[in-house]
């Protein structure tokens, strides 16, 4: 049962926003706050994927399924994707049944919640007697909260002076180990004059929403986690180099190795931070789900992070692989007509065998960048949580189709026959692999894999037209010479 200006959390099982991709229904954290005249429910739950809630609403009992219709006196008063839900205006004297429920759309229905607002009675107060009454319940509310903080700012100026006092033989008072609120306030003023922090947060209102402490042992130095949240109003985009942990862990681990990364996010309202207080040393900063959830454009790293033009508009190259496309069947259409076909010659046979050498030498380097960018990118820290993600197993496919057209690349170009069929079939592949990886750098989030693959299956489908159209291939010795 909630009363009127009561509030009420539900939280379930933690699970972070980074390693969630598919949301579990069963998993949420719900709060709900009655005000004098309106009730408010909202929620969350880890994972991506959009969850479809159903609030039925009755005064005279809970509902006892989400079919519970007009019949059983109960009222639909929301069903949406949405994160919160009021209702207003409300009478304190009537009393009020919500029952929340919540489905993947299309699934079953799962019970979340249930809340009770009983009537109370008209109290008689005029205007100024309920601003009173308001007033008293404030100062109450806030009590605890003014006493804590005078607590706090006590202790913060009479520890230290109460250290110093007592202190044995001349010890410094660096030599004793700091508060965990001074830790923290250090952490922060640390992170908010670093360049890179300070030029999403300006502006913005941003506030600490969580200071979690990690390390502290020997092994593994202290430092602190730090979570800024801003109103959606402030909802900014970034374009910056950060740097994030090569070790793609919970927290943060030793020896804190950090690599820059390119970071290109939209609607960003929270930014997580990470301060070695060793030397008060930014270790990562990335963009997290705040009032609004951000929408990743680029991650990238080097070589590609230092072309951030290029990043941004991969497309400008599709023009220039589709005009040579074009030309390269129009040049092999016409050389393989009869008429245009010249004799064999060794000087042709020399070129086309330092031509041969040079397409071999192209395919085992692309598949050695590509099995690089692949591993790179599983091992590596993910700002998004995309099911596509390289870690992730359904992205599997997308990580073996493209070196697996390198390896039947190499394999027909070291056989003698000709196989005109099997490099159209290559060509018509590679390019429909290279147009898929364009479309997702392109309207999803732009990597070094996708960038990768667009461009080396590109070339690889240049490289297998002329083949598809060629008469013959000779072989690989000089003084004997196939033809056919």
């Amino acid at each position: 049962m909630i009363r009127f200006g009561d509030l009420r959390s539900h939280f379930g099982r933690h699970v972070s926003h980074a390693d969630e991709v598919i949301t579990d229904v069963n998993r949420r954290r719900v709060m709900a706050r009655a005000h004098d005249d309106s009730f408010t429910i909202a929620w969350d739950y880890p994972g991506r994927t959009l969850l479809e809630v159903r609030i039925l609403r009755s005064s005279e009992g809970l509902a006892a399924s989400v079919d519970d219709g007009l019949e059983q006196g109960q009222e639909l008063v929301y069903q949406d994707v949405t994160g919160s839900f009021r209702d207003a205006p409300l009478r304190p004297d009537q009393p009020y049944f919500y029952a929340v429920f919540a489905r993947h759309p299309g699934g079953e229905w799962v019970r979340w919640e249930e809340y009770t607002l009983p009537s109370e009675p008209a109290s008689g107060l005029n205007d100024w007697d309920r601003l009173l009454s308001k007033a008293h319940r404030a100062v109450i509310s806030a009590g605890p909260l003014v006493l804590c903080l005078a607590v706090l700012l006590a202790s913060l100026v009479l520890l230290p002076a109460a250290a110093r006092a007592s202190g044995d033989g001349g010890a410094k008072s660096g030599d004793k180990a700091p508060s965990v609120n001074a830790a923290a306030a250090a952490a922060a003023e640390a992170a908010q004059a670093d360049p890179t922090v300070a030029a999403v947060l300006d502006g913005t209102g941003a506030t600490v929403d969580t200071a979690t402490p990690w390390g502290g042992t020997a092994g593994q130095p202290a430092g602190y986690r730090l979570e800024y949240r801003w109103p959606a109003a402030q909802a900014t985009a970034v374009d910056e180099e950060w740097p994030l942990l090569r070790a793609d862990a919970a927290t943060p681990e030793a020896p804190y190795d950090s690599v820059i990364y390119r970071i290109r996010a939209a609607e960003v309202t929270g930014l997580q931070v990470d301060v070695l207080l060793d030397g008060s040393r930014v270790i990562q900063v990335m963009p997290v789900d705040g009032e609004t959830e951000f929408v990743l454009q680029e991650q990238t790293w080097t070589p590609f992070s230092w072309f951030p033009w290029f990043t941004a508009r991969p497309w400008v190259l599709a023009p220039v692989f589709l005009l040579l496309f074009l030309l390269l069947i129009a040049r092999a259409w016409r050389r393989s007509r009869a008429w245009n076909r010249r004799l064999p010659s060794m000087t042709r046979h020399d070129r086309q065998f330092i031509g041969r050498v040079a397409v071999l030498l192209f395919l085992l380097a692309g598949f050695a960048w590509q099995f690089y960018e692949g591993w790179y990118a599983a091992t590596g820290p993910s700002v998004g949580t995309s099911s596509s993600a390289a870690g992730s197993l359904a992205s599997l496919p997308l990580l073996l189709i493209p070196p697996g057209l390198f390896v039947a690349g190499l394999i027909l170009e070291l056989s003698s026959a000709p196989r005109r069929g099997s490099w159209g079939l290559l060509a018509v592949l590679a390019g429909a692999a290279s147009a898929y990886f364009l479309a997702a750098a392109v309207t999803g989030a732009t990597t070094n894999l996708n960038l990768t693959y667009y461009i080396l299956l590109a070339v690889l489908a240049l490289i297998s037209v002329p083949r598809a159209f060629s008469t013959g291939k000779m072989g690989w010795s000089r003084n004997q010479p196939r033809y056919s």
